[in-house]
């Protein structure tokens, strides 16, 4: 069922059909220089967003936990949460979408992995599993020491995993790894050794699809903001799809418009650019 509402603007009526807005995380709303700055008009803009009647959404790669833990994201206030790259889908603490990894698959990718020289992290709803028979990386040790509570060994039985992502090392055969854990997952490459690993049937896009099929809309109401390659296949997906200014430069081509910097007010700028906010 299509939402309205009324805004009212001086001394005009207006009947605005209700829009969403899906937000990637890093880079997009906060910065990826250590600080994770949270710029205020971007805080603004999405509580005025919401406050108008529309819909917020994080999009993110990240699975459950490492989101709605995150205090930057209770601050803003979200409708809801498109998980794992589509494979976890939250609306309003209702869990919409839940769809983890197939037990067959498991050995797989931790025998690939280990094959194949290739650090191995699994990202589920309540952990991450880490490989503890080799070496962490810096990348890899920083998430162990960062959640103590969510953290557990790639060994265990009964995992709960939506996704994965892989580091390089010097004797990685990373060709070789992908071709294995092919029949199961889609392979994004992130640039500097740094691999992420979904679901064939799921992605920022297809989390997209979902949301405004449950909510009568059509892919026009919909926005998507982002700013590096994992959030290529919602930028493609939808007409309004808006770079943040630092974003990478080569999807500038992939997108309806390019925002300021995320430390130059890019959301609010965004927002207001598209009339969804004052």
């Amino acid at each position: 069922m299509q939402a309205f509402f009324f805004r009212i603007s001086y001394e005009r009526i207006f009947i605005m059909k209700q829009k969403i807005v899906f937000f990637d995380i890093d880079g997009t709303l906060i910065t990826e220089d250590g600080n994770q700055t949270l710029p205020e008009s971007t805080v603004y803009a999405i509580q005025e967003l919401r406050r108008r009647g529309h819909l917020a959404f994080i999009n993110s790669g990240r699975t459950l936990f490492n989101v709605i833990e995150q205090p930057y994201i209770l601050r803003i206030g979200f409708d809801g949460y498109v998980c794992a790259c589509g494979a976890h889908i939250l609306y309003r603490g209702k869990h919409l979408l839940t769809a983890t990894v197939p037990s067959e698959a498991h050995a797989a990718v931790i025998d690939a992995a280990r094959r194949y020289h290739m650090e191995l992290l699994l990202e589920g709803p309540d952990y991450f599993y880490f490989d503890l028979s080799i070496p962490m990386n810096a990348s890899r040790q920083s998430l162990y020491d960062r959640f103590p509570n969510h953290r557990e060994n790639v060994d265990i039985p009964n995992k709960c995993f939506n996704k994965f992502v892989t580091w390089e090392t010097p004797e990685s055969d990373t060709a070789s790894f992908v071709k294995a854990v092919s029949p199961w997952f889609t392979y994004i490459n992130r640039g500097g050794g740094f691999g992420e690993f979904c679901m064939h049937a799921y992605s920022k896009a297809t989390g997209i699809q979902f949301l405004a099929d449950r909510f009568g809309l059509s892919l026009d109401d919909c926005y998507v903001i982002g700013d590096s390659m994992n959030d290529l296949p919602m930028l493609d997906y939808v007409q309004h799809s808006i770079l943040m200014g630092n974003g990478t430069p080569s999807l500038r081509s992939h997108v309806e418009y390019v925002t300021t910097d995320i430390l130059d007010d890019g959301i609010e700028n965004a927002l207001v650019h598209y009339n969804l906010i004052p």
